[in-house]
């Protein structure tokens, strides 16, 4: 296996892995939404499903230039989807 191959990973496996190469926005079609409970909180907070993985919703904005900096900031896995007034950012919870 040659050095090129191996910098290359599949998009699954850098959400898996908690890198990224660039920010995508994830279509509606593909996602389920629902809620689950956070440790630290006391009621159920929003979530997705997405390619077998749960992520629960982190921020909105409506600025995609603030939800890069949001994202560049992030250590954790996170996906981007489109709402109504902007933007979601979800991050990876299991």
């Amino acid at each position: 296996m040659n050095n090129q191959q191996n910098d290359r990973l599949e998009e699954s496996e850098l959400f898996r892995l908690g890198g990224k190469k660039s920010n995508f926005v994830i279509l509606p079609a593909e996602i389920k939404y629902k809620h689950i409970k956070v440790d630290d909180f006391d009621k159920p907070v929003a979530a997705i499903s997405y390619n077998g993985f749960t992520y629960s919703l982190f921020r909105t904005s409506f600025d995609w230039n603030e939800v890069e900096k949001i994202t560049n900031r992030l250590s954790a896995a996170y996906v981007i989807t489109s709402i109504k007034k902007g933007w979601a950012i979800w991050v990876f919870e299991y």
